[in-house]
């Protein structure tokens, strides 16, 4: 089970201060990691961004960054409060550009998670 913590720390995760803030459980952090590539926030963020709905696509990156801060995917969590600010600040171009960071870091801690989950089985 290190080994997927190693990983995600290759990442730029902090999973050691992530696994304190769930009581050094780590069964049940494992349980949040392997459930989060199926988590809806992002697929909800692409539909509003596909579908030019600023207002969704600003309760969806707040929502993904919250994820991301609790399971310590910092970088992860530092491109969704870009993304974030540009869509408060009304800069939809910026927030189009924080966007792509946003898809490029999720798809990697995704990448990371659903090789070491399928690696498991």
């Amino acid at each position: 089970m290190a080994d997927i913590f190693e990983r995600l720390d290759d990442l730029g995760a902090e999973t050691e201060d992530s696994l304190e803030r769930f009581m050094n459980d780590e069964d049940m952090y494992l349980k949040y990691i392997r459930s989060f590539p199926d988590e809806p926030s992002m697929s909800v963020l692409r539909k509003a961004v596909d579908d030019k709905n600023y207002e969704q696509a600003e309760k969806s990156v707040h929502a993904l960054k919250g994820i991301a801060n609790n399971l310590g995917f910092i970088p992860l969590a530092d491109v969704t409060v870009d993304m974030l600010a540009e869509l408060r600040a009304g800069n939809i171009e910026d927030a189009l550009d924080a966007y792509d960071d946003v898809v490029e870091e999720y798809e990697k801690f995704c990448k990371v998670i659903n090789e070491w989950h399928s690696s498991e089985k």
